[in-house]
């Protein structure tokens, strides 16, 4: 997966703010079939999602679709699938089952539209602690899983099911978005999500809890209004000081490397093979940035 530093979430039943949504300088939307779409509105949802996916001009786009146990999942992906769809968020997810139906579904509807094998892409969203418990399970279930979301909200799922409460510092989520980075990683997956940040007056408290997201590992966020978008992208793209580091190293330690060294002190700091992989990654986003 591309990186994707900001997913902007737009209801389905609002067709007015899937057209402007591409505007809003989001790296990716998602069209919201799920959690914003009242039950009895949700096939006038579903073709207002397919019309706008038809729409020329838009970023990479995911549907969230409804968790397969509501029976409206596979209407959900129907009038998703096409060519213009570039991933499906799967909320609510607890076993590594539900990714494997949602994956057959998927295959199913990529040979109905003429689309090659998996090229519709996952992201599990997580959003209970029994999700969390089978969080690897579920990050290798599919090859279609390309990143893990986790479930932030202030007043969210996950919020609700641990019975804890949020404050700016984010104690209530530290092992949750601790073990999620890890058992992301541990599957070989390179994009760990934060989720939403529902307080759409405290600034300060997003930039806060992005810095947060970004310490801990997590590649991104999740958005619930355009003005959250500059901030999230502010601390999930390297300044110009990480960028003017990480060269700065890269071309020492290659220097020392050619002389038999492989560790050595860069700008008083002792660095080695994994300080080189970091800005090696950190100089690969910049560069996959700029080309989008």
């Amino acid at each position: 997966m591309r990186p994707i530093r900001s997913f902007l979430f737009s209801p389905a039943i609002r067709p007015e703010m899937m057209e402007k949504a591409p505007r809003s300088g989001a790296d990716a939307l998602i069209f919201d079939l799920e959690d914003s779409v009242p039950a009895h509105l949700r096939a006038e949802a579903r073709e207002h999602a397919a019309e706008a996916l038809r729409r020329e001009g838009n970023p990479p786009v995911f549907v969230r679709v409804n968790h397969p146990a509501t029976g409206e999942m596979e209407a959900d992906l129907q009038a998703a699938v096409s060519d213009n769809l570039f991933g499906v968020i799967l909320p609510k997810v607890e076993t590594d089952g539900e990714v494997a139906r949602l994956d057959s579904v998927l295959s199913a509807l990529e040979a109905r539209a003429g689309l090659a094998p998996g090229s519709v892409i996952v992201l599990p969203l997580l959003e209970s602690c029994r999700g969390l418990h089978f969080a690897y399970k579920i990050a290798t279930a599919s090859p279609r899983v390309e990143g893990m979301v986790f479930s932030s909200g202030e007043e969210g799922d996950f919020m609700v099911d641990i019975g804890g409460n949020w404050t700016p510092e984010g104690e209530v989520f530290l092992y949750p978005r601790s073990k999620l980075v890890c058992e992301t990683r541990a599957a070989g997956l390179d994009s760990p999500i934060d989720g939403v940040f529902m307080n759409l007056n405290e600034e300060a408290a997003l930039l806060r809890e992005c810095r947060l997201a970004r310490n801990m590992g997590f590649t991104g966020k999740m958005a619930i209004h355009p003005k959250q978008i500059p901030v999230i992208h502010s601390v999930f793209t390297p300044s110009e000081e990480e960028v003017e580091y990480s060269r700065g190293l890269i071309e020492a330690f290659r220097a020392a490397e050619a002389e038999g060294k492989a560790a050595i002190t860069f700008r008083g700091m002792m660095v080695d093979y994994a300080n080189l992989k970091r800005a090696e990654r950190t100089l690969a986003l910049v560069d996959n940035l700029q080309t989008q």
